[in-house]
């Protein structure tokens, strides 16, 4: 090829076909996936939109543990430990679907073993509702690969755009957090919503660009709680860059003017999340006290009884066992993995499951290196679009590795799209340098 005889671009509409070809992929696979105990506790929360919609707000609200029973004891430690959308979708399923909300399902107990668990209500394997459950959190993983697509392609073009979803599609952490009736599904769609948002504010300073990056922000947390740590790092981010071009331009109004907006979106990120808690309506100092509580003691006992660690150094090793080598994790407890062998067997012998693009030692290394060449590519272009993409997918990967002491897969999931924009991004850097040598 000479300088003067142009490149052949795709046309734009392959770009649908092959977002669209991500999102078959990941459906094709929900069935299959293997049964998780979370899964029927998610279900089983779903109660609250029965709650909400029959009026019965008093049996959400918080209150001291002290003053419920066995049972609404139960019911306010989970709702106040996990997200709300998820559950409040697979309610509003199980509505569809006219079940009662004591026919959804009974929470998973991790004392007892399968067959207590199924002859006492748990959710079944196989079951409509634990499917249609299922099916609307790929839906949300689905969207966040075209998002994710869109967010590459803005600061790097459509190459690595099709390198970094194809890296996230097939990714079999991804796929089996992703597909699950649990909470990972919308986490990561409106984690990356929320980039998204974040670019488009950079580039559009408007009053409707704060209020939808606050909206969104609202629902990032309210999918579940770490959600909060992408939002915290888009704020920052966005307050560090909009001072520096206060700085440059010598305009302090400007600063003012666009914190104060941030302040503002802020402002309804929190109301947002609120709104989707009826718990905190009452008494919200109360409601975070329990939540911060019960988080706390949560972490602790998870620590303390499954061989958790405050080492630095041996939780990156869990890092680089679970986001960079990245062979699959069915189930985060030894005891819970005979239940589900053949299931896991199944889910194998299909072409559904992914491919660990790390998988080794030497994968995990390749792979440090692409995110490395990734991040100082960034830095080079010196935009403030780019800023604001190292900044979140450093401090995602940094925050994982500090502060996640068990060695569960799905605490990672967050890093994964931030190392798809890193890797592909060095991996299209020199793959474009020979093909311009080339030309």
């Amino acid at each position: 090829m000479t300088a003067s005889q142009p490149r052949t671009a795709l046309p734009t509409w392959v770009d649908g076909l092959w977002l669209a070809l991500c999102a078959l992929y990941i459906l094709a696979g929900v069935a299959l996936v293997p049964y998780h105990g979370d899964e029927p506790t998610q279900i089983f929360m779903g109660k609250d939109t029965y709650y909400v919609l029959n009026g019965q707000l008093d049996r959400l609200y918080a209150a001291p543990f002290e003053a419920l029973d066995g049972d609404d004891a139960l019911e306010q430690h989970l709702r106040l430990i996990n997200g709300t959308l998820p559950k409040s979708i697979f309610g509003a399923i199980g509505m569809v679907m006219v079940r009662s909300a004591d026919a959804l399902s009974a929470p998973w107990s991790w004392g007892p073993d399968w067959e207590w668990n199924i002859s006492n209500g748990a959710i079944a394997p196989g079951d409509p509702l634990l499917l249609a459950a299922r099916y609307a959190s790929a839906l949300f993983l689905a969207g966040s690969v075209a998002v994710l697509f869109v967010i590459v392609k803005t600061i790097g073009g459509r190459a690595p755009a099709y390198l970094a979803t194809a890296y996230y599609t097939l990714s079999p952490a991804v796929l089996i957090n992703g597909r699950r009736a649990m909470m990972e599904g919308p986490l990561l769609f409106f984690s990356l919503l929320a980039v998204w948002a974040a670019l488009h504010l950079l580039q559009h300073r408007r009053w409707l660009g704060y209020v939808l990056f606050g909206i969104i922000g609202g629902l990032t947390v309210a999918s579940k709680h770490p959600g909060m740590v992408t939002i915290a790092l888009l704020y920052g981010a966005l307050g560090i860059i909009t001072l520096y071009q206060a700085w440059q331009q010598k305009n302090g109004g400007y600063a003012i003017r666009h914190i104060w907006r941030l302040f503002v979106a802020g402002l309804l990120t929190i109301a947002v999340f609120v709104a989707m808690n009826p718990s905190w309506w009452r008494d919200p100092l109360l409601a975070i006290d329990l939540v911060v509580q019960e988080r706390t003691h949560l972490l602790e006992e998870q620590t303390t009884s499954l061989g958790g660690t405050y080492d630095l150094g041996e939780r990156t090793n869990y890092f680089i066992r679970q986001a960079l080598i990245a062979q699959p994790m069915y189930a985060e407890v030894d005891f819970f993995k005979p239940y589900i062998t053949e299931q896991v067997a199944a889910y194998e012998a299909n072409p559904w499951g992914g491919i660990v693009i790390g998988g080794s030692p030497i994968g995990a290394i390749v792979l440090t290196i692409l995110a490395g060449i990734g991040g100082v590519m960034l830095v080079y272009k010196r935009t403030s679009q780019a800023t604001l993409l190292l900044l979140w997918a450093l401090g995602s990967i940094v925050f994982v590795i500090v502060s996640t002491p068990l060695e569960w897969q799905r605490y990672y999931l967050i890093a994964f799209p931030a190392l798809a924009l890193l890797a592909s991004t060095g991996l299209w850097t020199p793959i474009q340098a020979w093909m311009g040598r080339r030309a």
